[in-house]
């Protein structure tokens, strides 16, 4: 926007003029005002990468309170959904509370029950993008490739594979919204792929293949075997759960008070369903209730403490009464390990269908896999029609591609090869305009994550306000701020339950830490730290040699544009603070 003032400058002339410097400053020779109010926002552009719950509410975030920004979100897939559309296993369910497990700024009070499953959530995700008009932010069956920063230019480069071959695009900024539940992998079983039978994994569903009256194994014991178990028990002939270690399955600390009896999955009747529609007040306290329920739940995963202990003798009385048919499974199944270290799930159903009599339990160590079926170190043959593998992701949270930042920094090689450091889950040093989702130290094990997504990209929008005013051509995280937010980090882990010995994608997979994927603290405590971008923290790097550039011409927005609020700060000192 050109500054028209109308002000005969050449009237008042300036009286250092004689001296050849401007108001007698000898730096100022040379030195050009920009024609702009201040804080006059440069255009910018933004790349999301991923059409999942994080990529759609960045489209969503961007239309309702930016300006100037220009914003494109790459998806590997045909469709948007994210982990939601990817995973489609008979069962597939969320294990947050349906209310809770959805954006503020799209409340839907027809979710059919207690716990959605994958395809009504993935209906819910495409609802946002339809109802808010929000399609010409994605270009689906585009994957990238390569991301690397131009230093030069101050802009990320992206590699992209779509439907009409490779190509290049660049933005200012780059997001990561990928997810961590869509890289999925077999389990290293030797002898996998010699297996005659069907083979297939949660992930991958072949939705065409009947499992009436087959022989089934189910390997795992997380979130995807609990869920798969109990939807295929009624069906098949027989099924053997491999299982070597024990799980927390209980709906402790998920808000069991709102759901079934005794935690169970409820369906929410037409009349609940009208009422919240007709009453969004209410519906606003019932969803925030569970919430409040969740959050209350931080001491849980405290070692030692009195919630730690009263939430594992529910548990472990949960678990014993549903395993009565067969109380040998109660040692087997019931973990030695802190209620918490893995991530808790409700389970419904689980436990109950284990106790059929065509269903065994081993817990034997799977050697092998042959043409018929599965050899157990005892030296078993256990012959299957179907092997279904609940073995879950890589969970890593190395890049999938090749990731280079300032001065050829490679992410994935500094995280493989020393610790997975970011800052405050939002970015890393030496990859500026960088942004994540969910990165290292996020708030993964504290409900629901619809929340935590809104909020990380309030974040993000705020530095790139930022940036966009104050003529900021980059930002990161300074390495020492960066190495001492992890020294917090691990410092605090140990009184954590997630720092206990079990395996867990929490440790990157390993028994025995460092804990790198949860924040060293409560869900709030996240939100209070992350409330306020602390540039204090950051490299930063202007576009101008002088970063006072983008006050311009000494105007103000309020000057320039008509209709706005000249008189501002006089107001009621009682209603605001003053400062």
């Amino acid at each position: 926007m050109t500054i028209d003032t109308n002000i005969d400058r050449t009237a008042t002339p300036d009286p250092w003029a004689g001296l050849g410097a401007p108001n007698g400053d000898q730096e100022a020779i040379g030195y050009e005002l920009r024609d702009q109010y201040i804080g006059q926002k440069r255009r910018v552009r933004v790349i999301t990468i991923g059409g999942g719950a994080s990529g759609i509410n960045m489209a969503y975030q961007i239309d309702k309170w930016m300006t100037g920004v220009e914003h494109v979100v790459y998806e590997k897939s045909a469709e948007l959904g994210g982990t939601w559309l990817d995973n489609r296993y008979p069962g597939c369910a969320c294990d947050v509370p349906s209310h809770d497990y959805q954006f503020s700024f799209h409340p839907n009070p027809n979710w059919s029950h207690f716990y959605s499953g994958s395809p009504e959530i993935c209906d819910y995700m495409n609802s946002v993008v339809d109802k808010y008009n929000l399609h010409n932010h994605f270009k689906c069956g585009h994957e990238v490739t390569s991301a690397r920063w131009d230093d030069d230019a101050a802009q990320w480069v992206v590699g992209i594979k779509g439907p009409n071959g490779e190509f290049e695009d660049r933005a200012d900024f780059l997001v990561n919204g990928s997810g961590i539940l869509n890289n999925w992998r077999w389990p290293d079983i030797p002898g996998i792929q010699e297996f005659k039978g069907k083979l297939m994994h949660t992930a991958r569903w072949d939705q065409e293949y009947d499992f009436k009256g087959k022989r089934v194994a189910c390997i795992g014991v997380g979130s995807s075997a609990v869920q798969t178990v109990p939807a295929l028990v009624p069906i098949v002939d027989s099924m053997t759960c491999f299982i070597r270690s024990g799980a927390w399955i209980t709906p402790v600390g998920a808000a069991p008070q709102y759901a079934g009896p005794e935690g169970s999955n409820k369906a929410y009747t037409e009349e609940e369903k009208k009422r919240w529609a007709e009453n969004p007040d209410e519906f606003l306290a019932y969803r925030k209730d569970i919430e409040d329920a969740l959050n209350a739940r931080f001491r849980m995963y405290l070692k030692d403490t009195k919630e730690q202990e009263a939430a594992v003798k529910v548990a472990r009385a949960h678990m014993a009464a549903r395993l009565v048919k067969k109380p040998e499974l109660v040692q087997l199944l019931t973990p030695k390990f802190s209620l918490g270290c893995r991530r808790l799930t409700p389970g419904n159903g689980f436990l109950e269908s284990l106790c059929e009599d065509h269903v065994s339990v081993i817990s034997d160590p799977i050697e092998r896999i042959t043409e018929n079926g599965l050899i157990t170190k005892d030296g078993k043959l256990h012959e299957v029609d179907a092997i279904v593998c609940a073995t879950g992701f890589d969970v890593s949270l190395l890049p999938r591609f090749p990731f280079t930042g300032k001065k050829g920094a490679d992410l994935k090689e500094r995280w493989n090869n020393g610790p997975v450091e970011g800052y405050m889950s939002l970015m890393v040093d030496e990859f500026p305009n960088y942004f994540m989702f969910l990165g290292p130290s996020a708030p993964v094990a504290h409900g629901s994550l619809t929340q935590t997504i809104e909020w990380c990209s309030h974040y993000m929008l705020k530095c790139i306000s930022k940036m966009q005013a104050e003529g900021i051509r980059s930002i990161s995280p300074k390495k020492e701020v960066v190495r001492k937010f992890n020294i917090h980090r691990n410092a605090m882990m140990p009184t954590t339950a997630w720092s206990s010995t079990c395996s867990s994608w929490y440790k990157n997979g390993k028994a025995d830490g460092p804990v790198i994927a949860i924040h060293p603290g409560s869900k709030l405590h996240f939100f209070d730290m992350t409330k306020t971008p602390r540039f204090e923290d950051m490299d930063i790097e202007y576009d101008d040699e002088n970063m006072f550039a983008y006050l311009g011409s000494g105007f103000s927005k309020l000057e320039i544009e008509p209709g706005h609020d000249m008189s501002y700060f006089i107001t009621d000192p009682s209603l605001t603070l003053p400062w």
